[in-house]
């Protein structure tokens, strides 16, 4: 008999990490595709006011066109000029830029979060009139019926602006606004740390810090009092540490992945996705490395956050007396995400508040209808594929596509007698100059899609380190969960903003395979990045 083969686990870990980058590079190729395609075409807005409505406009190609040039252009112009300075020098004008731009996002935030008193509405007004009540005494919102047993996932944010009440005074959410932009300006300085661990280029870093500069909707949103922000500084600090470990190896930064992670998972629920991506990620660098400690902090990634809602839902149930709610069934917001309601493709329509209204409170009940309008909508679906069609990509579109992503809608509300005059700054923002701040963010769009589908095509390569690409998985992840999910263009923000560092290593990579190409490198120096500089 033959002598048995041994399986050997390092190379089905090559294996892995080769198909799971392949994986990873043709579904963003594919998705960035068919959002640079659409959007260099059309463009989609909310006007600022109280309709929530997506309109869909045709936008100007040649426009979109002539800014991506104008973008390559530019970032040429910032090789030839690192090609020209000292490392030195070329760190101390990235970080002056760096500085420059969390200056300009501080500066324009304070003065956003002081201009005028908007209101909190919505999910904002429960999370931070539930925080204040509760530390009242008065647990009401959690009653049977109630907005906190309807939506018991927004706990834990209560919870953590409970403790900044605790500090600050109840009712206070000015204070939870400069938090927003002190998350702002950390989210800057975070993208660019991010940059700078996977290239190191001067070029790379300005690049990014100059599309920084145009991202509106970071700092419009800084007035929105609900997690937003802070889940995106976490996610965004979580990609930063994990690149770190991936680099210098110490425990610690998986710890802060952990960590990061698990805040994100608290002040937005959505921010799971990230963690999927971390747990999916980290399986294969385990079975690739054999890296027992990446394979604990995976672990606690994927137990932690729940361990903590679980603790929360127990804390408020001794204090308030009230029994815990496990609240509307995932089934209502996929149901939602499949209805067509004046003319809006899988928009909120408040579906699942109604059906648990006419269903007396009966969560079971609930539940099996919204399964049975599943039901019903796939079969219209499969038996109109033209309006299936028709459907997901508008749905798609009307969060992808939007480039204000409903910043302005959502900061337009004020406190009433408190609305600014309407030859303010402020108010003008949203009227006179509208339309040319929706132009801008309309081009910065186009360029950021283009980026990344460069990015996915140059930067994730069969042989890569797949830790650098963990915000691209989450916005594959994220892409992929709007299908499916009530759509909303807020949703899409976290997305958005962690595309800025990789669109500029997208177009770096691109510039980089360009010049290697041109000048006929011979392969040692094609793989030799840090002297890309010099062949540029």
């Amino acid at each position: 008999m033959g002598q048995r083969k041994s399986f050997d686990l390092s190379e089905a870990g090559r294996r892995l990490a080769l198909w799971a980058n392949w994986v990873v590079r043709i579904f963003g190729g594919a998705i960035f595709l068919f959002l640079t395609w659409y959007s260099m075409r059309y463009t989609q807005y909310i006007n600022p006011g109280w309709n929530e409505k997506p309109v869909n406009v045709p936008d100007s190609m040649l426009q979109n066109i002539a800014v991506l040039l104008a973008a390559v252009l530019l970032f040429c112009g910032l090789l030839l000029a690192e090609k020209r300075l000292q490392p030195k020098m070329q760190k101390t004008v990235s970080y002056s830029a760096l500085t420059l731009v969390i200056l300009w996002v501080g500066i324009w935030g304070f003065w956003w979060i002081s201009s005028a008193e908007r209101i909190p509405e919505g999910d904002q007004a429960f999370v931070y009139g539930g925080a204040s009540y509760f530390l009242e005494g008065n647990f009401a919102f959690l009653d049977k019926g109630c907005y906190c047993s309807i939506y018991p996932h927004q706990l834990a944010l209560i919870a953590l602006t409970e403790l900044l009440f605790l500090l600050v005074g109840t009712y206070n959410y000015f204070a939870f606004q400069c938090i927003c932009v002190l998350l702002a300006m950390a989210i800057v300085y975070i993208g660019f740390q991010i940059v700078r661990c996977i290239t190191d280029r001067m070029s790379a870093m300005l690049f990014y810090c100059i599309s920084m500069l145009c991202c509106v909707p970071l700092v419009l949103y800084t007035s929105w009092v609900y997690g937003d922000i802070p889940s995106i500084f976490f996610t965004m600090l979580a990609a930063w540490m994990f690149l770190l470990y991936e680099r210098k190896g110490h425990w610690g930064y998986l710890a802060a992945v952990a960590g990061a992670l698990t805040f994100a998972m608290l002040v937005r629920k959505n921010s799971l996705l990230v963690v999927i991506a971390f747990c999916i990620i980290a399986a294969v660098r385990v079975v690739l490395k054999k890296d027992k400690k990446l394979f604990a902090a995976a672990v606690l990634t994927a137990v932690l956050p729940g361990l903590l809602y679980a603790g929360v839902y127990k804390m408020y149930e001794i204090r308030s007396g009230f029994v815990h709610e496990k609240g509307l069934p995932v089934s209502t917001w996929v149901a939602m995400g499949m209805q067509e309601t004046d003319g809006k493709f899988g928009w909120y329509n408040n579906y699942g508040k109604e059906l648990l209204h006419n269903a007396e409170g009966d969560y079971v009940v609930v539940d099996a209808i919204a399964k049975q309008e599943i039901k019903d909508r796939i079969r219209l679906f499969l038996k109109n594929p033209s309006y299936a069609w028709n459907f997901f990509r508008e749905k798609i579109l009307s969060q992808w596509n939007m480039p204000l992503y409903e910043s302005m809608f959502f900061s337009t509300k004020y406190q009433e007698g408190h609305i600014p005059i309407a030859n303010s700054f402020v108010m003008k923002i949203s009227t006179l100059y509208f339309t040319d701040i929706l132009r801008i963010c309309d081009r910065l769009q186009f360029v950021l899609y283009f980026g990344m589908l460069l990015y996915f095509v140059f930067a994730v390569k069969p042989e890569s380190n797949l830790s650098e690409h963990l915000l691209a998985v989450a916005v594959i992840g994220g892409f992929l969960f709007s299908i499916i999910w009530e759509a909303k263009a807020r949703y899409v923000l976290p997305y958005y903003i962690t595309m800025f560092p990789l669109a500029a290593v997208g177009y770096w990579r691109m510039l980089q395979q360009a010049a290697l190409l041109f000048r006929k490198e011979d392969k040692e120096t094609r793989d030799n990045i840090v002297d890309f500089h010099r062949a540029a």
